[in-house]
């Protein structure tokens, strides 16, 4: 998750408005065999949550992110269980955000003997960049709170507009998960790391092979995927997000480019998003890495001509992709702007003008 989506699940905090989305809100996707995806069924909105992937091997389960919290985590642990009563011998964390990992704990105390696999720099990140951003969470929330009551109350968005209905769900997806969050949070226990990863490792599971790989910076400094050679299938992390994709404040999208163009050169016939439905073709990923091109050379091009950058975020137009991911949907395109269009030019312009 980025700071400007940590940002806006705080804004949200405190919202007296109820929904059903809950934290078994997902569905059990057999991606392959002995591989389920525990599908999160939100509808998009500004906050996100992780999907988590279960791999079944001969003798043993690996699960790949642990979800954003306690009550996430246990539906999961017990969707598993009914799959399966092999233990979980190792957990893939594919980076440091909440939402991947702020349920390791109560993994941990399901399978006491797990092992926590995270990039060499993830503990790193927790406890400087986490930690400040979860801080951020828990103080801040109230002003942008009473926006929403507002806006909700005159049936507006938050760009003062009459509110679709799929604006409202979103809303109320997104308060649900903030008073989720905001009651977890204060009680999260920190797990890191116990196996890192630098480039590489391989573990191999009775007759799976399971390879764990950083193919460069991408949505943070820290990304890990996980690759299944036999199987053909990559478990992307926040590499690949849907609808939207996410370029926030810890993101590298200059490098972002060469990431992703390693992921598809392993030509999977599955990808496993970090937020979105299981994709058996590369065609999404490939229109992120036409955004992630079209953002690195406009904004190369106006640092060369010393924009600011303000001036950056005017001249830089990314309309035909704006089009291309969001279409007519308000919601879309609010999250375009802000997840995408926004910090990606931000992140970009930083990378650029000061050698990032």
């Amino acid at each position: 998750m980025s700071r400007l989506a940590s940002c806006v699940l705080c804004w949200l905090f405190a919202l007296s408005v109820s929904a059903s989305f809950a934290a078994d809100d997902f569905n059990l996707v057999k991606a392959a065999e002995g591989i389920y995806v525990a599908q999160r069924s939100e509808p998009p909105g500004f906050t996100f949550v992780a999907n988590m992937v279960f791999i079944v091997n001969d003798d043993d389960a690996v699960v790949v992110d642990t979800g954003v919290g306690p009550a996430t985590a246990k539906a999961a642990i017990a969707a598993l269980k009914k799959l399966t009563s092999k233990p979980v011998r190792y957990i893939v964390n594919t980076h440091w955000h909440d939402d991947h990992m702020m349920g390791n704990s109560t993994w941990r105390e399901a399978y006491p003997g797990v092992e926590f696999i995270g990039h060499a720099r993830a503990e790193a990140e927790m406890m400087s960049t986490g930690v400040s951003n979860r801080k951020q969470l828990l103080e801040q929330g109230p002003a942008f709170a009473k926006q929403i009551r507002d806006a909700l109350a005159k049936n507006e968005n938050l760009a003062g507009k009459p509110i679709s209905n799929e604006e409202r769900l979103a809303y109320l997806s997104d308060v649900a998960w903030a008073e989720r969050y905001f009651t977890e949070a204060p009680r999260f226990s920190l797990i890191a790391p116990t196996l890192t990863v630098e480039d590489h490792m391989t573990l191999v599971r009775g007759k799976r092979t399971i390879e764990i790989r950083h193919l460069g910076r991408a949505h943070t400094g820290a990304d890990l995927i996980v690759h299944l050679p036999l199987e053909k299938i990559v478990i992307t992390g926040d590499l690949v997000v849907w609808p939207i994709p996410l370029y926030g404040s810890t993101s590298f999208p200059v490098d972002y480019i060469a990431t992703l163009d390693k992921l598809l050169a392993l030509n999977a016939s599955t990808l496993i998003p970090g937020h979105g439905p299981v994709m058996k073709d590369d065609r999404y990923a490939r229109s992120m890495l036409a955004l992630l091109k079209s953002i690195e050379s406009q904004v190369r091009a106006a640092v060369a001509r010393g924009e600011t950058l303000e001036q950056v975020r005017k001249s830089v137009k990314l309309d035909v992709f704006r089009k291309e991911f969001a279409g007519d949907s308000a919601m879309l395109n609010s999250l375009f702007s802000s997840y995408a269009q926004g910090p990606g030019v931000a992140r970009a312009y930083q990378q650029i003008r000061d050698g990032l």
